[in-house]
C-alpha cells in the first residue's frame, strides 16, 4: 500500500472565486497563490483513505495486543490468588502463611509492583517467621 501517491486538491479562491489547483507529490505542506488575485493559501497534504485505513489497522493491532496482555495478566493474577489461598489454608503450624507471603512477594517482584509494597511484605514475612511473646 503506497501512501506517497500524488494527491490533487482543487478549490475556489475566497477572494475572487477563481479555481485553484494543487498537486501534492511527497511534500506535506505547500503555499499557493491564486492565479487571478494573488491571494496566498497555505495547505497541508490531505490524508487519504489508505493512510487512514493503515492507521486504523495499526491501532486495531495495538488494541488486540493490549487486550491479550490484559487477559494474560488477569489469568496470572487469578493463578496467584488461588496459590496464595491454598497456602493460607494449609494446616502446618503457620508455615503456609509464610509461604503465601513469600509467593506473593516473588510474584510482585516479577511483575514490577512498587518496591514499597514488596518491602512491606518482606518485613511482614520476617516478623511472621519468629514467634512473638506476649507479656501480661
Amino acid at each position: 500500500m503506497e501512501t506517497n501517491s500524488a494527491i490533487e486538491v482543487q478549490f475556489h479562491c475566497r477572494q475572487c472565486q477563481a479555481d485553484i489547483g494543487v498537486t501534492f507529490k511527497s511534500e506535506q505542506f505547500t503555499t499557493v497563490l491564486c492565479p487571478q488575485c494573488d491571494y496566498s493559501y497555505s495547505l497541508m497534504r490531505p490524508t487519504i483513505g489508505e493512510e487512514i485505513l493503515l492507521d486504523w489497522e495499526k491501532e486495531a493491532a495495538f488494541q488486540k495486543i493490549r487486550a491479550d496482555q490484559t487477559e494474560h495478566d488477569k489469568m496470572e493474577l487469578m493463578l496467584l490468588v488461588i496459590k496464595v489461598v491454598e497456602l493460607l489454608t494449609w494446616r502446618d503450624e503457620g508455615n503456609g502463611h509464610i509461604r503465601a507471603i513469600e509467593t506473593l512477594r516473588e510474584w510482585l517482584l516479577l511483575n514490577g509492583v512498587p518496591k514499597a509494597l514488596i518491602e512491606l511484605l518482606d518485613a511482614k514475612g520476617h516478623e511472621g517467621s519468629s514467634p512473638t511473646e506476649h507479656k501480661e
